[in-house]
């Protein structure tokens, strides 16, 4: 995971450009981030191949905002992980507070959510801890999430896909 120099406002900086073209496809990103928050990149790869791209939208050091878009891998590769909303849920509240991990009382709730991907709408898993949602669907053959706090949440679910480096 690192963060990068560049603000959203201003997306090509080399790290991400190189993250994106290893990718290979395009990565959900916030539609219209704030101009001062930061990016903070991490990925995950199976078998050499990177699988999961987890893009956090941060102000000062607390992640306000985390989009992951996860891609299918070719049936060759044996070893896969699926996103769920409750471990996505639980790696946001114990990655996100630069004071340590979150820990909420109380029940977990789902229902029925909603992404909004370039002004469409796909209905998506909802699932929400405290003050913390996490909105997951499938979007083509891509799986994208959002987890932010519920005051975020109706702005963090206007995605759009970069393609900047990706082949097509």
């Amino acid at each position: 995971m690192f963060y990068s120099s560049a603000r959203p406002d201003r997306p090509a900086d080399r790290i991400w450009l190189d993250t994106l073209r290893e990718h290979g496809r395009p990565v959900a990103v916030l539609a219209r981030p704030e101009p001062g928050w930061r990016r903070r990149v991490g990925h995950r790869s199976v078998d050499g191949l990177l699988q999961r791209i987890d893009l956090g939208y941060c102000e000062e050091r607390a992640t306000l905002v985390q989009v992951t878009s996860q891609r299918r891998l070719p049936e060759h590769v044996r070893v896969f992980s699926t996103l769920e909303p409750d471990v996505l849920l639980s790696e946001f509240l114990l990655n996100s507070s630069p004071d340590g991990p979150i820990r909420l009382p109380g029940e977990l709730s789902a229902g029925v959510g909603r992404l909004v991907v370039d002004g469409a709408a796909v209905e998506a898993q909802w699932l929400a801890c405290g003050d913390y949602i996490a909105t997951l669907a499938a979007v083509g053959e891509e799986t994208v999430a959002v987890v932010s706090t519920a005051a975020l949440h109706e702005r963090a679910v206007r995605l759009t896909f970069d393609t900047t480096a990706s082949s097509g």
